[in-house]
């Protein structure tokens, strides 16, 4: 039983590999004019009762965050919207990113009705606890 859950978990660390090594590549292989594909900083930790997912978000409030859990995947999608320009002044250097930020993150088995989040100095916490039923 011990060596199914390894093969389990090494499965679902190449999953998430995979979908990290695409997103980072398409992240920073898109372009186009000024618009870039946003990403952000992501840890996902788990105990045995939950997962803990913690994202920074600096700049962004609650009210412009989605997230999704569906077919056991676990989406982050922030907007932030570009500032109107000050009346007077150019940009002589521009590293702000504004637009749509999204991570998408394979956690499964997971009590979707009791999924909280909570945003704090632009860190998004979202605890994610583990479903208790089994197949056997």
């Amino acid at each position: 039983m011990l060596k199914a859950n390894n093969g389990l978990k090494h499965r679902q660390a190449l999953d998430q590999l995979f979908y990290d090594v695409m997103e980072e590549k398409v992240s920073c292989a898109i372009k186009k004019g000024e618009s870039v594909i946003n990403t952000f900083d992501v840890d996902v930790r788990e105990n045995e009762t939950r997962f803990l997912v913690e994202a920074e978000l600096p700049g962004f409030t609650i009210d412009n965050i989605s997230i999704v859990y569906e077919n056991s995947y676990l989406s982050i999608i922030a907007e932030k919207r570009e500032l109107d320009p000050e009346e007077g002044y150019d940009f002589i250097r521009r590293e702000r990113r504004f637009g749509t930020f999204r991570r998408n993150f394979l956690v499964q088995n997971v009590e979707k009705e009791n999924i909280r989040a909570t945003l704090k100095n632009g860190v998004l916490k979202i605890e994610l606890p583990k479903s208790t039923h089994t197949m056997f």
